[in-house]
């Protein structure tokens, strides 16, 4: 295909599968689309690890067959890419690490990559990630680092850089991440796409490289709220085979007006220029949807502190997880990485102890404002993506852990900002179960603030026009 249309490109998944309902294009056209698109952008952005076109082309193929068989699923056509911790049969899971990429492909799907190939998804290839999600800037040491599309040479946030900035320039119509402390919704944030980490259990993550069993979740990532409509019914559902998988029951969306909580983090969080403003914008908008706002005491428990506690029960996990490798093949490990874990390796059991009842402190801290409240507000970080040649701040998961430390559900929506100002999201925290209200929310803010699809400026330079 000569030329990249990219009006198509920038629609979100509902607009692209509507087109596909129409009859307007065909699901190998948009599949077309965005391969091309995936090859103009790769020298740029880096945001694939892997894509086997043939195998997508075969499923675009077959779902076009359906289209016009009138058999058409939820789905039916549209292409998703997986981040690579992640089981897709027929590709190598690498996690981003150099002692899993000569590995053979996986022979089977995660649960969730086969419910999306059973919606009729096609699954375009693997995603970019920060080395063993055990990072937030997807500065890849081994597979390079994956550079945001609203301006390349800074972060897409992590560890699902490769998600988020996939997304975004449109390189396929929805993504699949991982998220222990905030790794779907800090790229969210940074790419200025929607990101929704669901209430623990909810999504099975079987058949993915874990970083830590309480703390992982999986979670799609889209250009709008409304087509997290669509996928979140697919990727749900409890799998008898998996200890961390749980039947949510999903509470229907409220439909009245919402208590918001806002929390006093007073000096407990470190604030970039532009984030409290920006925010206070945000809650502006919400509450002329006629909403409350519900003023909430500061944490008992610093962010950072829980944060810290959270990174050493996942360096831990890691230790189990990757332990042939770390005893047989540990130069190949990154040596930040290698730091991170020997440091895990010197605590003791009681270390780990005390690390998990800080984690939960900052649960029963995230209850409690919740008891006065419908729905959490707050950024979902406390900076704009960043250049790589800079320090990485130590606070981007300050935020966003709560909801991993808890199991609530917790999703990230773009706030509206000036032409050419850095993407930031405002995260939304309910309830177990409350899903939809988060969904419906979000929905309703988009509609507010005048959302409207497009790609970012910078992807011209490679490619669309």
């Amino acid at each position: 295909m000569s030329r990249i249309d990219a009006a198509l490109l920038g629609e979100d998944m509902t607009s692209q599968l509507a087109r596909l309902e129409r009859g307007e294009l065909s699901c190998r056209d948009l599949l077309e689309q965005q391969l091309a698109a995936i090859d103009a952008s790769q020298p740029v952005l880096n945001s694939y690890l892997a894509v086997d076109g043939d195998a997508a082309r075969r499923a675009a193929d077959d779902a076009d067959a359906r289209r016009k068989a009138g058999t058409a699923r939820a789905l039916e056509g549209v292409p998703v890419a997986i981040k690579d911790n992640i089981d897709a049969a027929g590709f190598v899971t690498t996690a981003g690490m150099a002692t899993r990429r000569d590995n053979a492909p996986a022979d089977a799907d995660s649960p969730s990559v086969a419910r999306l190939r059973e919606a009729g998804a096609v699954i375009v290839g693997k995603l970019n990630m920060h080395e063993a999600a055990l990072g937030a800037d997807n500065n890849n040491p081994h597979f390079g680092a994956c550079h945001n599309p609203h301006r390349p040479g800074l972060t897409p946030g992590g560890s699902s850089g490769g998600s988020g900035a996939a997304v975004a320039a449109g390189l396929c119509s929805a993504s699949l991440g991982t998220d222990s402390m905030g790794s779907v919704r800090i790229p969210a944030s940074y790419c200025g796409v929607v990101g929704l980490k669901p209430s623990w259990g909810a999504i099975s993550t079987r058949g993915t490289v874990a970083l830590s069993h309480r703390l992982d979740h999986i979670g799609p990532l889209a250009r709008s709220a409304r087509d997290l409509r669509l996928l979140l019914p697919v990727l749900a559902g409890f799998d008898p085979a998996s200890a961390q998988s749980r039947a949510i029951h999903f509470a229907p969306a409220s439909t009245g007006p919402l208590r918001l909580g806002v929390v006093d983090f007073g000096d407990t969080v470190e604030w970039d220029p532009g984030i409290a403003e920006a925010f206070e914008d945000g809650m502006r908008t919400l509450l002329g949807l006629g909403h409350q706002r519900v003023d909430l005491p500061a944490p008992a428990v610093a962010p950072g502190h829980s944060r810290r506690a959270g990174l050493l029960v996942c360096e831990a996990e890691m230790l189990i997880e990757h332990a042939d490798d770390w005893e047989h093949q540990r130069e190949r490990f990154s040596p930040l990485l290698q730091k991170l874990m020997a440091y895990a390796e010197r605590k003791s059991a009681s270390d780990l102890v005390a690390a998990a009842r800080v984690l939960d402190q900052a649960q029963v801290q995230l209850q409690q404002w919740l008891a006065q409240c419908d729905v959490l507000v707050m950024p979902t970080t406390p900076q704009r993506a960043f250049a790589f040649d800079t320090s990485t701040p130590p606070n981007q998961a300050d935020l966003t852990g709560y909801a991993n430390f808890a199991g609530n559900p917790a999703l990230s929506v773009p706030v509206a900002v000036a032409e050419g100002e850095l993407p930031l999201g405002l995260q939304l925290v309910g309830d177990i179960g409350d899903e939809w209200s988060l969904i419906s929310l979000a929905e309703s803010f988009q509609q507010a603030v005048g959302w409207q699809p497009s790609l970012p400026q910078a992807c011209n330079d490679w490619g669309p026009r």
